[in-house]
């Protein structure tokens, strides 16, 4: 069982299913749900991608460790991280000693499938396509995945396809969570 004031850490792959399950996981569990991406794109006025390529990877992954710096200091919150904030200065660490990590498990296959219907808002990926964007979400995921991994939950969501399947598994995790 989690203690009521300390956080809920999400991880995981993009389109792994972070937001549309963490807001269904806070309305379930009575907390308030924030991810990472819209914090900062509120914060410093300007979208994710546009960070990205007006300013580059580092000056965005730094951004990234402010804003769970702060976040992890949230008392009752699910919080959706984005997909490569875990594996940047020592993110994963804080989550952990400072809340709860859970982490959505897709397989490649699902994960591309689902990155090909959003691939237009999401800069690392947006200009690849089929055998290319497989072969990159497979060298990220060799690279992510060993930190996925150090979650104190891990959720196998190879299963989910619906609306039906994401409130399951919000299910899921708020009983792991609150038993």
């Amino acid at each position: 069982m989690i203690e009521q004031d300390t956080p809920v850490f999400l991880v995981g792959y993009m389109a792994s299913g972070k937001s549309t399950v963490g807001r269904k996981l806070a309305r379930r569990m009575g907390r308030e749900f924030l991810d990472t991406d819209i914090f900062i794109e509120r914060r410093f006025r300007k979208s994710v991608a546009d960070i990205f390529v007006s300013e580059g990877e580092e000056p965005f992954r730094r951004r990234e460790t402010m804003v769970i710096e702060e976040l992890s200091g949230y008392p009752n919150a699910v919080i959706a991280t984005g997909g490569g904030l875990p594996c940047h200065h020592n993110n994963m660490d804080l989550m952990n000693q400072c809340g709860t990590t859970v982490y959505l498990k897709l397989p490649i296959s699902n994960l591309v499938d689902r990155i090909e219907l959003c691939k237009r808002t999401r800069p690392s990926v947006r200009e690849l396509t089929g055998e290319a964007l497989r072969e990159h979400v497979t060298r990220a995921m060799a690279l992510r995945a060993p930190i996925y991994e150090q979650a104190q939950y891990i959720i196998p969501c190879d299963e989910v396809y619906t609306l039906n399947d994401e409130e399951r598994v919000a299910e899921q995790i708020a009983t792991l969570l609150l038993t």
